[in-house]
């Protein structure tokens, strides 16, 4: 019964040492706020025309792509270009209608 006091006595010792470096593990508290503060977020009427306007060109620009790399496949086939034409044609339009954030454009410039 000795031995589990002891065990337990230490356990408790490792435990209050832990908790006391907790502080040093921690992340800086300001820094969450200070990066969501950074993020600025578009406005509505830049979401806004994002959805009714850029989205549907970006969807218009997969299908001619998409169109324009079954064209120039065989080209690209002989040349060695196939990945190229299809990062340019294909993935790009995708990505810029569908993987970019809400009202957030490529290269816009930002207020600092």
């Amino acid at each position: 019964m000795k031995r589990w006091g002891i065990l337990w006595v230490c356990a408790m010792a490792l435990a209050g040492v832990l908790m006391a470096w907790q502080p040093v593990w921690a992340e800086n508290p300001g820094t969450y706020a200070q990066q969501k503060a950074a993020e600025s977020s578009p406005d509505g009427g830049i979401m806004l025309a994002d959805v009714l306007i850029a989205r549907p060109i970006g969807i218009a620009a997969c299908a001619v792509g998409l169109v324009g790399t079954v064209i120039a496949l065989p080209f690209a086939a002989f040349s060695g270009s196939v990945d190229a034409v299809t990062e340019k044609l294909v993935a790009e339009p995708f990505a810029y209608t569908f993987q970019r954030p809400l009202g957030q454009f490529p290269g816009e410039l930002t207020a600092r």
